[in-house]
């Protein structure tokens, strides 16, 4: 937190962590510029001055500091935001209340959490006509919106989503995304040394967000459209790409050590051999797109995934202001 006598010693450690992080996760560098910090990405410069509780006079030191530069100015504050004299507005202020940061804490939590990027009050500071206006073509997009996908069919509602978020991260927001994952199916031959021992089969899900591999129940049932408000994620790689990660999934899931027990006479030996697939004979066949949907609730506390096609929490991610 800048200091009006100099220096960052008044700032608090945990609201500069949070602001770095979220800056952080859109590609700007964090430095301390006394009296402030200052964040850079590209050609752009944010100075940011964070106000914690009793340091309501640190805004007029800080707005004294920023007269001449150029860049975007950030004011971050988890009090209410002090009053500041119309002379002293300008286009360049950017205003953060506390709601503002948590919203932006929470993204940047799904973000992670989700592996896909959403639009967020940082992009702001680098857009020329924030709010963004739309084109034809995003107008075409969500008239032929979700027509035709093959979507995991979820089973619960955003009730049930706004009560399980109110008993644990203290929900306040919550929205529906659709992850793709590639779907293959697989048989892989399993060795001991040259020896063909036996043979796997089973059914893997690539999220094309996360890379992440996993097993895959094929018992889901599914629909080709929602009535929900939702957002549909873009895959980030081909299938092809897709098919490597889930091949290599395969070899893993199932190499093994197995004792082997000889008698020689009057010795009992036991050894432990591996028994594994060989890639190259692990044989996967695509069975297309899949859209898995998950509630990303943000809390007071936290933020939180779950799975809306099972109803299990699959992660939760606390945080305190």
């Amino acid at each position: 937190m800048p200091n009006p006598n100099g220096g960052l010693g008044a700032l608090v450690t945990s609201l500069k962590g949070f602001v770095t992080e979220i800056l952080s996760s859109r590609g700007f560098v964090i430095t301390e510029r006394d009296p402030f910090l200052l964040a850079k990405k590209g050609e752009v410069e944010v100075a940011i001055c964070l106000i914690g509780a009793g340091e309501e006079k640190l805004l007029p030191a800080f707005l004294d500091s920023v007269k001449r530069f150029k860049g975007k100015k950030l004011v971050v504050s988890i009090i209410p935001v002090p009053e500041i004299p119309p002379e002293r507005l300008d286009g360049d202020l950017i205003i953060w209340d506390r709601e503002a940061l948590e919203q932006e804490i929470g993204r940047t939590h799904l973000e992670k959490l989700v592996g896909d990027s959403d639009r967020g009050l940082v992009d702001e500071l680098v857009a020329d006509d924030y709010p963004r206006l739309m084109t034809q073509a995003d107008v075409r997009k969500l008239e032929g919106a979700e027509v035709g996908e093959r979507i995991v069919r979820p089973t619960i509602d955003s009730r049930d989503v706004k009560e399980i978020g109110l008993r644990t991260v203290g929900g306040f927001r919550q929205k529906l995304e659709l992850v793709p994952y590639y779907i293959f199916d697989y048989t892989c031959p399993l060795y001991q040394g040259d020896k063909l021992v036996g043979e796997e089969e089973g059914r893997l899900g690539v999220n094309a967000l996360t890379k992440r591999v996993e097993p895959w129940n094929d018992a889901l049932e599914i629909v080709y459209s929602l009535e929900q408000d939702h957002r549909k994620g873009k895959p980030a790689f081909d299938e092809e790409f897709a098919k490597g990660l889930a091949m290599k999934e395969v070899v893993r899931l199932h190499t093994s050590e197995r004792e082997v027990v000889r008698d020689e006479g009057h010795v009992t030996i036991t050894e432990k051999k591996t028994v594994a697939p060989r890639l190259d004979d692990v044989h996967i066949e695509g069975k297309g797109i899949l859209y898995l949907p998950i509630w990303c609730v943000e809390g007071i506390h936290g933020v939180m995934i779950i799975n809306a096609g099972t109803g299990k929490i699959v992660s939760e991610d606390f945080y305190r202001i």
